[in-house]
């Protein structure tokens, strides 16, 4: 509650064009914030559903975060 208190009376304290340009960065800075939540949005909604099929087993241990044999014991531990 103090803090509310302080920051109006901060705020009280400026005059309007400050105020204005409080607001202005305010504005901007939701508008760039906005922008970035639709981008990452539409970056999801545009990913494949699948995943990507690799004929190269390094490449898949890769891109799982495991050596070669653990990509192997991993398989055979699901199937």
């Amino acid at each position: 509650m103090t803090d509310t208190c302080d920051v109006s009376a901060f705020l009280m304290s400026l005059e309007l064009e400050q105020l204005e340009s409080i607001k202005l960065k305010l504005e901007q800075t939701l508008k760039q914030q906005q922008e970035e939540k639709q981008k990452l949005q539409q970056e999801q909604r545009n990913r494949p559903k699948l995943p990507p099929t690799f004929h190269d087993l390094d490449a898949l241990a890769a891109n799982t975060g495991l050596d070669l044999s653990g990509l192997i014991k991993d398989i055979k531990r699901r199937s």
